[in-house]
């Protein structure tokens, strides 16, 4: 696809336990006299230990999807299946390959409530998903720090939420932010009893993959603890001749609502409620690191410190392995700053 790859040619990322003691103790003492007394206690107030946490739902996108909810009490319970320490290659979404990589410090068998933690990496456009670990130390650090890999085979995907007549480059079947939020993950929780709600689950990408840790953060609100973007387009307006773009919203002069809506990180800022590391390299050629500063300040702008946001502009940095090589102890201690919800 050599028409597409002008710009891409790298790498593309809960009452009160409010007893009411109906059943009360009355203390009846008939005396000859005919007195009576009673006493009644209730409403004697403790605490409870098996809390309901629900996830925060945007005000401002009444159709997002909401991820499944579960009682977070039962989380420790779940042990990973179909699937062993070390790599597990070659496993099959519908027609979608991934790679599964379990940590050889995991013990499913261990009695202790600790959930295994996962990073879903996402690649840079049309490269395959073993470039990750091909290319960075990742899985050195995966296993440093005890975390599960799930590389799905994205390729030449943007994230897009849906096709239309003019989509010129399909990567598949569905669109690829649809897989992910329909397909990939339902499939991960059921499978593997991975990216449950309530775990340590996290994203990771770069390029095309960096801007799908925002747009797959953004239609699964409250099921990753946090995320790490390495050279993303988050507002593709600013770039209304880019060929990726084009090649699936049609002409941005035609459709422009296509390029500002769903699909559009920056203008979606209001809704962000992750925890997210954003980097790019300043002699970035492929994509202009004002995407990144400009999705920074737009998060910052709508929340404050109310979520942590970090940004780092990598002096002399490109749109390479060695970038992101760099950057990877950074994540992974940012990663560790958000852990999931503590479970007694």
């Amino acid at each position: 696809m050599n028409h597409y790859s002008k710009r891409r040619s790298l790498l593309r990322h809960f009452s009160v336990k409010g007893i009411h003691y109906l059943g009360i103790s009355w203390l009846c003492f008939f005396v000859i006299t005919a007195c009576s007394q009673f006493e009644v206690a209730k409403n004697a107030p403790t605490s409870t230990t098996n809390q309901q946490i629900q996830p925060m739902i945007s005000p401002t996108r009444e159709n997002s999807p909401k991820p499944i909810r579960e009682n977070p009490a039962d989380l420790h319970k779940i042990e990973l299946t179909e699937a062993t320490t070390g790599w597990n290659k070659n496993l099959m979404v519908d027609d979608v390959p991934y790679d599964l990589y379990i940590p050889p410090n995991y013990n499913k068998n261990s009695d202790s409530h600790q959930i295994l933690p996962v990073v879903l990496v996402l690649p840079g456009w049309n490269y395959p998903r073993t470039r990750w670990v091909e290319d960075t130390p990742l899985a050195e650090y995966a296993n440093q720090y005890g975390y599960a890999l799930i590389l799905p085979e994205m390729l030449t995907t943007i994230y897009e939420s849906a096709y239309y007549p003019e989509t010129e480059m399909r990567w598949n079947s569905l669109p690829g932010g649809k897989f992910i939020q329909e397909r990939f993950i339902p499939t991960m929780q059921q499978r593997h009893h991975l990216l449950k709600p309530g775990s340590h689950n996290t994203l990771l990408g770069f390029s095309t993959g960096g801007r799908g840790v925002a747009l797959i953060a953004l239609e699964n609100p409250g099921l990753f603890v946090a995320g790490a973007s390495f050279a993303g387009d988050f507002s593709q307006e600013n770039l209304p001749n880019d060929n990726l773009m084009t090649a699936v919203y049609g002409s941005f002069y035609q459709f422009p609502e296509r390029w500002t809506g769903r699909d559009n990180p920056q203008r979606r800022s209001p809704e962000w409620m992750m925890p997210l590391y954003l980097a790019h390299g300043t002699d970035d050629a492929i994509v202009p690191p004002e995407q990144s500063r400009l999705f920074y300040e737009a998060l910052v702008q709508h929340h404050g410190e109310n979520i942590t946001i970090e940004y780092h502009a990598i002096a002399s940095a490109g749109h390479d392995a060695d970038f992101l090589s760099q950057q990877l102890p950074n994540v992974f201690n940012f990663f560790q700053k958000f852990p999931q919800q503590v479970i007694d």
